[in-house]
């Protein structure tokens, strides 16, 4: 079977999010299937691991800061990293070190930052087939998720510039798969990655399918509605609030708002204040371990404001059983593409699916085939199999 080098930002224990939980999951599904796996991390200092058969090389960053440190940086320092991730000439040599001990058969790089997109011209260099994913908006945008206030249309100057070595050496890249058809449009349209074929695999999410759960199913108060996630603004958790707030006083006496997850405390007693001037029951409930969370749960609501380019927590709930109400942004639609009557833009648009779900009149179809991990690695395997 074929050697696979994954590199990334950061590999286990250090997570920053579901860059890094996707990475892992990659690593040792790939691992499973009898390819030779290797893992390259950048850490804050060298160390070779082996972590669920995986092979991890550890290496020390090679800019003024890991990204993935505890420590806070000034906007300044923040630039230079920037600048100097862009095209990281100060790792190009290590990378070539490494890429030529290992000798990898196929290059993934899971995640960008840190790694540096110089990485893409070395493997080009020395030959190496390169395939990037694409989990964020990190090679357009200095904040990796293109909002500022609101959504943005295109790429401001500051990001256009401060990206352009990104751009350029994506040209390198042989494959380029988005998580979802969203993500990887918004790449394509900006003109990157001109020269790799492009393929749509989402992240496997699912470690177990319930099939037949406990339902609390709208058939007996409290009503359960939940959110789960990072507490912030570009979240949205309001208008969840605002939605329940319109509806019926008998159906709005019935229900919980459960928010799980930690975040900002402003925007956290926001939250609180707003239910308590509506009259509505709330309920956080901090860090959670998502499987119990879920499953207590009658319908979960993502009712981000910001193009998530996929939406984890989406596929985990349609695993758990527990229907979802997504609001039509970045990849959230192609992921609800079978419940088409559960996605909605405002307020009102929620008020009413949580209304017509309550009297029975619309239903949610669980179609799960399409987030199957066997489903998911076959795509995997046809991809990294070809020539």
């Amino acid at each position: 079977m074929k050697k696979i080098l994954i590199a990334c930002r950061g590999y286990y224990p250090h997570i920053a999010g579901g860059g890094e939980i996707s990475t892992k999951k990659l690593a040792e599904e790939l691992s499973s299937l009898g390819y030779d796996v290797h893992v390259l991390a950048v850490d804050c200092k060298d160390k070779d691991d082996l972590i669920e058969n995986v092979k991890v090389s550890r290496v020390k960053f090679k800019n003024i800061y890991w990204s993935m440190g505890k420590e806070k940086h000034n906007p300044l320092a923040k630039l230079i990293w920037h600048i100097i991730d862009s095209n990281n000439i100060f790792f190009e040599s290590k990378l070539t070190e490494l890429l030529e001990r290992i000798k990898p058969d196929v290059l993934i790089t899971s995640t960008i930052e840190d790694v540096s997109s110089i990485i893409w011209r070395v493997a080009y260099d020395l030959r190496i087939r390169t395939l990037h994913i694409l989990r964020s908006y990190s090679l357009l945008c200095k904040n990796a998720n293109m909002y500022k206030e609101d959504n943005c249309i295109s790429q401001c100057a500051s990001c256009r510039t401060l990206t352009l070595m990104k751009k350029t050496n994506s040209q390198y890249v042989n494959d380029v798969v988005g998580i979802s058809k969203y993500v990887l449009e918004k790449h394509i349209e900006n003109g990157y990655f001109r020269n790799a074929k492009s393929h749509i695999i989402y992240n496997m999410c699912i470690d177990e399918i319930v099939e037949k759960r406990k339902l609390n199913g709208f058939q007996s108060p409290p009503i359960k509605l939940g959110y789960l996630g990072r507490i912030h603004k570009t979240k949205g958790i309001e208008l969840i609030i605002t939605a329940v707030s319109k509806l019926k006083k008998e159906q709005k006496d019935k229900i919980i708002i459960c928010i799980a997850g930690t975040g900002e405390p402003d925007y956290i007693n926001e939250l609180n204040m707003l239910s308590v001037n509506f009259g509505l029951n709330i309920k956080f409930y901090g860090n959670v371990k998502p499987t119990l969370f879920l499953d207590d749960m009658d319908m979960l609501i993502v009712p981000s404001k910001w193009n998530e380019p996929f939406g984890r927590v989406i596929v985990e709930s349609l695993g758990r059983g527990v229907p979802v109400a997504g609001k039509k942004v970045g990849g959230i639609p192609e992921l609800l593409n079978d419940n088409k009557d559960f996605l909605f833009d405002i307020a009102e648009e929620l008020t009413e699916i949580i209304n017509l779900y309550l009297i029975g009149n619309i239903e949610f179809n669980f179609q799960l085939e399409k987030f199957e991990t066997k489903n998911i690695l076959e795509i995997w395997g046809q991809v990294l199999d070809k020539d």
